[in-house]
């Protein structure tokens, strides 16, 4: 078997050797980097193939389609000689990557034959063009030159080049800056998220996998190849250091093992002593950003290191013109300072995009001749960090997921989040006893002694975010990311961490177990019945539920919705179960295939009040200016089988919206993007606005008229002043001092006897995110915070302000409500703990 199977897509082979080749401004027509001139994927697509056609040093594969249907592509680059040899190469890193199979004297043979394994992935933010139109350039030097230090590299490196993690997003981006040529606001932003459900937060994926480009990337490259070196290559704001650097500033997440940090300061040094050497100006390191949240560094917790590139940006592919005294500090950097980490300050001037793609190419190509001279060091140090891993002997001794859970697949789904980042993970086949708690058959055990314990420790432990501050007495250093990823408190999952040794009966899970839909708490599914039952129960504790409902509801099938518990058949079904009448035969039979767990039928319906349901009538409010909460929202109703409609401001202010919709949504966005939107004066008129005052008067009137306005976080803010709500958000005017959550796991109590928390435990875990807490004058607390410390994971300061306050409420308005929110309900569609307070928002808003 090869390293690589390709499923279908084309597999471009390396052509003759020595056949001309032309470089990239011969076959784009310009060369890369030109002002106002990008190319776009299509030509680069062509490009990277014509090279594999061409020389036998290069190798293109199509990993698979994007999220609209765009080829991703892996250009390996390497000697003639690795070229041939890519499955050997391949599997060394394999072997290496487990040392419990291997003696040192096996090791030592592996690591004299491999090679140093480089990543490069160009422009996950689509706006910033420079890596990817960079990459044809530092592709053609390696397939073309024969200078000693290219030899070396290709020697003793093989380059996997992503020329761009997000061609759907260069499409876009390409298509509205050219639009956009000539104008006042030539090269602004774009007036839309240039990944569909992401935006700029598809370089926080990469643990939960949710995204096509991320777990193609990590599927079909990482976990393959197991790169010692992973360069991310960005683009940061215009008007300071021209390029940062590693090292990262603290903290770097505690489970990296110090060998990877130590690589991690000694290359980001040495890229920035080369650069500085070639007379670039303004490299700066150990600045801004950390390394501390596994969303950015997968390869952190997989015996490799992510190296971080931010280059100055531009206006797109137009130039700007900065003085000296323009540059400014942003979090430590100091653009006008000859400091250790930033020797030689860039002096002010014109900055292009031809700068960016020459800092980039300069970069990257410091980066690959490092690696090639470290090569021994990099692949010995590879395989140390795997032993480190397999005989770390601290506690704790195991994570164990039980099979009782509150909702059975989001616990399946944590499992398979841990397995598609290669966590080994076992099934108990006979009842335990671990940490003075007896533990079932069927449950499952991650063991401590495994090359990815870091990463699975990383995923489930509770962990305080250390307290820095910028100086003593000061206020807190603001983390780069959120501070809380704890899976199990994110997804509502039971899982208990043991610390002392036990002993059980395990056998490991294969493979082929671990999928979305893996039941870890099987019973046997319902054979399919000519004559259907007189009804099915579908219990609310599950979000799947609603994949269920909406599918029925879709197919013209009654569902009902119930108030109060009931028993039937001698089960217990908590409020808000649903209840599917006078089903179709064939289509129950198709979800008993696929969802046995939550269709019970029954041979007649439960004597309770019902509450008829219909298809809700959705609207998510869709800003110009993009918010990435909208894109989330997108994704996770669209997985969950809800339809919905956009709403812009001109269709908010056009009226008239309880006619048309039942529910509208509007994510998190800061309150005055939300009402004013873009300034006239310097973007497209077409963009510019935002809903304004008529805007909120109409979204008013909906709620007046019957329907329901459901808000979170900024928007939520937005609620209680732009439609005059009786609430008052108490955090605010707070200094970091006296209040700080930068994206913490706290606790919340749930009244789960109303409609909004049916299906929800008593207490869950809310991702609060520098959002509101509320007083209210007039509604219903829903959900609040304790009487307590209401930290789970992450930073906390001044929890005191939280005590007693309300975390979810509704506000009554004329004939509907407004859901006001202060926690992100789907946080990067992390937050699964939390989906069913959404979602059963949405049912309310269209009970029949």
């Amino acid at each position: 078997m090869t390293y690589y199977e390709n499923d279908n897509e084309t597999n471009y082979e390396s052509g003759k050797a020595n056949a001309p080749i032309p470089t990239p401004a011969q076959y784009l027509g310009f060369e890369p980097g030109e002002d106002r001139k990008l190319a776009d994927w299509r030509q680069l697509v062509a490009y990277f193939t014509l090279l594999a056609e061409k020389s036998d040093r290069v190798k293109t594969i199509v990993l698979g389609r994007t999220t609209e249907d765009n080829p991703l592509l892996l250009t390996i680059i390497s000697s003639p000689e690795n070229i041939a040899n890519l499955d050997e190469y391949a599997r060394i890193q394999q072997r290496l990557a487990d040392p419990r199979s291997l003696t040192d004297a096996d090791a030592n043979r592996l690591i004299s034959r491999g090679k140093a394994i480089v990543a490069i992935t160009c422009s996950i933010h689509a706006t910033e063009v420079g890596a990817t139109q960079m990459s044809p350039l530092l592709a053609h030097r390696l397939a073309t030159a024969d200078d000693p230090d290219v030899r070396g590299v290709l020697d003793n490196a093989i380059l996997l080049l992503i020329p761009s993690l997000n061609p759907d997003g260069l499409i876009k981006v390409k298509r509205w800056y050219e639009s956009t040529l000539g104008e006042d606001y030539e090269g602004a932003m774009p007036p839309f998220l240039y990944h569909k459900y992401t935006g700029h937060d598809n370089n926080r994926d990469w643990f939960m996998l949710t995204q096509r480009e991320t777990r193609l990337m990590v599927e079909r490259c990482l976990n393959i190849w197991h790169p010692h070196i992973l360069l991310d290559m960005h683009q940061t704001r215009s008007n300071g250091s021209r390029m940062i650097l590693p090292p990262f500033v603290d903290p770097v997440g505690p489970n990296v093992d110090p060998i990877l940090q130590a690589e991690i300061a000694m290359l980001g040094s040495a890229i920035a002593a080369d650069m500085t050497a070639q007379g670039k100006a303004g490299v700066a390191m150990n600045v801004v950003y950390d390394a501390y949240s596994p969303n950015r560094t997968y390869q952190h917790y997989h015996a490799g290191i992510r190296l971080l590139t931010e280059a100055a940006g531009v206006r797109i592919a137009t130039p700007v013109d900065i003085r000296e005294r323009d540059l400014q500090s942003d979090r430590g950097e100091t653009p006008t300072r000859q400091t250790w980490n930033h020797p030689l300050p860039w002096r002010g001037g014109t900055w292009r995009l031809r700068d960016i793609v020459d800092y980039d190419h300069a970069a990257a190509y410091a980066c690959l001749s490092h690696a090639a001279r470290l090569r021994d060091t990099l692949v010995r140090n590879f395989y140390q960090v795997g032993k480190n891993a397999v005989s770390h002997s601290d506690p704790p001794y195991a994570y164990i997921i039980p099979p009782q859970q509150h909702d059975a697949r989001a616990a399946a789904e944590l499992l398979g989040v841990l397995r598609a980042g290669l966590v080994e993970i076992h099934q108990a086949t006979a009842a335990f006893s671990a940490d003075g708690e007896i533990f079932p058959a069927g449950s499952r055990v991650i063991l401590r002694g495994q090359p990815y314990w870091a990463y699975a420790k990383t995923l489930m432990e509770q962990r305080k975010y250390p307290d820095l501050r910028t100086h003593a007495g000061g206020p807190p250093k603001a983390p780069y990311d959120v501070t809380a990823h704890c899976l199990p408190i994110q997804m509502g999952v039971n899982a208990y961490t043991i610390t002392n040794k036990f002993a059980a009966d395990l056998k490991p899970l294969a493979d082929h177990e671990f999928t979305s839909e893996f039941a870890i708490h099987p019973k046997p599914a319902h054979k399919a019945a000519d004559q259907p039952a007189a009804a099915y129960i579908i219990p609310p504790e599950s979000n799947a539920a609603a994949c269920v409902v909406n599918r029925l509801l879709a197919e013209g099938i009654p569902v009902s919705r119930a108030d109060q518990p009931f028993a039937i058949d001698g089960a217990q079904y908590r409020r808000g179960a649903f209840v599917a009448h006078h089903a179709a035969a064939a289509l129950i039979n198709d979800f008993l295939s696929d969802d046995a767990l939550l269709l019970n039928p029954v041979q007649s319906p439960p004597e309770t009040p019902l509450r008829p349901l219909r298809p809700p009538r959705i609207a998510i409010y869709k800003s110009h200016i993009p918010a990435l909460e909208l894109g989330w929202t997108r994704f996770v109703l669209e997985e969950y089988g809800f339809p919905y409609a956009l709403l812009t401001d001109a269709d908010a202010r056009a009226g008239d919206l309880a006619a048309r919709f039942d529910a509208i949504l509007l994510p998190h966005q800061r309150v005055r993007q939300i009402h004013k939107g873009h300034g006239a004066s310097y973007y497209h008129p077409a963009y510019a606005g935002g809903l304004g005052d008529e805007g909120a008067v109409s979204l008013r009137r909906f709620v007046e008229q019957g329907g329901t306005f459901i808000t979170w976080d900024g928007s939520s803010r937005y609620a209680v002043q732009h439609l005059e709500l009786p609430a008052r958000n108490v955090l605010a005017g707070l200094s970091r001092s006296e209040f700080y959550a930068p994206g913490s796991l706290l606790a919340m109590l749930l009244d789960n006897a109303h409609p909004l928390a049916y299906g929800m435990p008593r207490l869950a875990a809310a991702m609060f995110y520098d959002g509101p807490a509320f007083d209210l004058r007039r509604g219903r607390v829903v959900g609040k915070y304790p009487l307590r410390n209401p930290l789970f994971s992450g930073l906390l300061i001044g929890p005191e302000r939280l005590y007693n306050r309300a975390a979810l409420a509704t506000v009554p308005l004329g004939k509907g409500e407004v859901v006001l929110m202060g926690f992100r309900p789907h946080f990067r569609a992390q937050a699964r703990g939390t989906y069913k307070i959404l979602f059963n928002a949405l049912y309310a808003a269209a009970q029949a």
